[in-house]
């Protein structure tokens, strides 16, 4: 393989190479975005009746000096703690931005946390106040409130609200009391977030749980602005650079760091519109009223919409037909763009090296296929992100085939997300970008394990109150344990599992399960897979079975099974099934089906590695059953405690 250097050699770019240094805090970029694009707009929503708002950067300062001033007012200090239970909507960042600006530094609660969960994070971070979306979240939080003695005040983030309770508010109230405040002290809000600095805690959040032990990132605003920076650099090397011109879809949680720092706070920075997604039901109308340039999901989703467009373009022999043969142009124009170690230009023309026929084809596929796919999302997207989980290489390809910059990124939540993000000037399928020079974070593999170490502005310094998890996860010289384990090519990065995760059998080899789930995210009949084995003799897999599918295939063959015991959900707005009786789970027909998928893996792998014994599970997992984060995470914690049974039986 010829060495080559794949870092970017254009230009510098004084601005971004200056954004953190001249920028003391994220409160600063806030303003800075308004004193310069204040007319342009900032946030668009839908008001509840199909009418859409669309506020300029103006109107988002206004609301947030309103929300600032309303900490203030309650007697918030420089250095407290708030928490924010809400689904992202657009009073989520007024309450975040303004409580930024009193000073403060914000924890974050998923509305869907366990009443354990919202008691040890909030006392753990010490919040003094906790504001929640509506009633129905207030509920939650006042059955735990006497086990929180530091919480002084609920903000109930709907004006209409009333209340009965002490020191339980309104927004309408909050807001009113921080006018009373600033017409009493009118100089205290600027004053409060000119004070800001890079080492002020901007926010705290807590990872996941997938290994059930939760632990606080403190990030400071250094951090935050770092985790912004990135996004921008990504960009502008990639040859798709942001500005003002840019709109984002906001539809992830921001109690995350991937939506929160990657999408609004860069999409901030740079002065583009966010436009809030009304929720998971209506995704596809939204993209089309809002037209993102900028798209950001998780994995999982990103193959679900491959799989529902191809679905609805293939309906019919015609259809299918059509839409086979344009992802096999696809895929034959998407050779002709590697160079020889395999890297490809996203960024430029995709037909630069294809002959006269199959420029044309191309051209064909893209005005009858291509193009239609890409309307779903809008027609406007020039930059699209996946995270959350490894994003499969032949996902990969085939949203490349259609001409659409589909790019992956690595990031941690100690990271301030974003660390390697894939640049559109220079992809490898199955690899995460290059690192960029100038940038203030570095990677490097640990020489013992392979572990994956990072060290930077955008990196954590400790675990808030947590000395031995902070010892334990820094080298000596400041480097920080990531617990992934990676490979490194030609400055390109690969992850390869998490470390915790690594199975050990029980004759001393080694199995990376991502490395073997992974080669299922293309199964047509399985949907969900989860392995099994550590100590034990060979490997084992839990699996769920794509039961839409399955229930369509029974019904056409005339397989009779107890419809019954269907349960139906809806899933991103598509009514969806989500459990099955044991009648259909375990029929021999459905065993032997996932039998040969396996047996195709089972192929590709070594003998260690391959599937021995699997057992079907009759539903999915869920975030309900707590076997999924919120990020749409598998807890194999909690799965193999789940379903221990089924996992012992692997080993009878």
């Amino acid at each position: 393989m010829t060495e080559k250097s794949y870092q970017y050699q254009g230009p510098p770019n004084p601005l971004l190479d200056s954004f953190v240094r001249d920028t003391p805090s994220t409160v600063h970029m806030f303003y800075n975005t308004v004193k310069f694009c204040g007319h342009r707009p900032a946030q668009k929503y839908c008001v509840g009746d199909g009418s859409w708002l669309t506020l300029t950067y103006n109107e988002f300062a206004r609301r947030v000096e309103d929300f600032g001033n309303g900490f203030m007012a309650l007697g918030l200090q420089k250095g407290d703690r708030i928490s924010i239970k809400s689904h992202t909507n657009p009073i989520w960042d007024w309450c975040d931005y303004g409580a930024r600006a009193a000073g403060c530094c914000v924890n974050t609660i998923y509305p869907t946390d366990s009443d354990e969960t919202v008691v040890f994070t909030t006392q753990h971070s010490e919040v003094c106040c906790i504001c929640v979306e509506n009633e129905e979240l207030l509920t939650g939080v006042l059955r735990v409130w006497d086990k929180l003695p530091l919480v002084r005040y609920i903000i109930v983030l709907d004006s209409s609200f009333v209340s009965n309770i002490p020191n339980v508010i309104s927004m309408k109230e909050l807001i009113d009391r921080g006018k009373v405040f600033a017409m009493a002290n009118p100089t205290a809000y600027e004053q409060r977030w000119q004070s800001l600095r890079h080492d002020d805690y901007c926010t705290i959040l807590y990872t996941s749980g997938t290994t059930g032990i939760q632990k606080g990132c403190a990030l400071t605003h250094k951090n935050v602005l770092s985790g912004t920076l990135a996004v921008s650099h990504v960009g502008y090397w990639g040859n798709t650079p942001f500005g003002p011109d840019d709109r984002v879809l906001s539809i992830l949680p921001l109690s995350h760091n991937w939506n929160r720092i990657d999408n609004h706070s860069a999409c901030i920075s740079y002065g583009g519109m966010i436009g809030y997604a009304q929720n998971t039901r209506t995704l596809l109308q939204d993209l089309q009223e809002i037209k993102p340039s900028f798209l950001m999901l998780v994995a999982r989703l990103w193959d679900r919409l491959w799989n529902g467009v191809a679905a609805a373009i293939g309906s019919t022999p015609e259809g299918r037909e059509g839409f086979e043969w344009a992802v096999n142009v696809g895929h034959k124009v998407l050779a002709t763009r590697m160079d020889e170690n395999g890297i490809i230009d996203l960024s430029a023309d995709p037909t630069a090296n294809c002959d006269a026929a199959l420029k044309k084809e191309f051209e064909l596929a893209d005005q009858k296929v291509y193009s239609v796919f890409r309307s779903v999302f809008g027609g406007c997207i020039t930059k699209a992100y996946s995270g959350g989980a490894l994003l499969p290489a032949d996902l990969q390809k085939n949203y490349w085939g259609m001409n659409f910059p589909l790019l992956d990124g690595w990031g941690l939540t100690e990271t301030s997300s974003g660390i390697n993000m894939v640049q559109a000037r220079c992809v490898r399928i199955g690899w995460q970008g290059p690192m960029m020079p100038g940038y203030q974070n570095e990677v490097k593999l640990d020489p013992a394990d392979d572990e994956i170490l990072v060290r930077g502005g955008s990196v954590i310094t400790e675990y808030l109150n947590n000395p031995q998890d902070t010892a334990e996860s820094f080298t000596e010289d400041g480097w920080f344990r990531t617990g992934d384990i990676g490979e490194i090519d030609l400055g390109f990065l690969r992850i390869v599992d998490r470390k915790k995760a690594i199975i050990v059998l029980d004759t001393g080899k080694n199995v990376s399960p991502a490395y073997v789930e992974l080669k299922f995210q293309n199964s047509p009949l399985i949907e969900q897979i989860v392995l099994t084995g550590d100590n034990q003799r060979y490997i084992g897999a839990l699996i769920v079975p794509m039961y839409d599918t399955v229930v369509r295939m029974f019904k056409e063959k005339n397989i009779p099974f107890d419809e019954s015991k269907l349960v139906y959900a809806d899933v991103n707005g598509i009514n969806t099934c989500m459990q099955v009786g044991e009648d259909l789970a375990q029929h021999p027909m459905l065993r032997e089906m996932l039998q040969q998928e396996v047996d195709k893996v089972n192929a590709q792998l070594s003998d260690f590695e391959s599937i021995k014994k699997f057992a079907v599970l009759h539903g999915k997992l869920t975030e309900d059953k707590d076997e999924m984060t919120q990020t749409l995470k598998i807890k194999n914690r909690v799965v193999m405690k789940n379903y221990a049974e089924q996992v012992a039986s692997l080993y009878e």
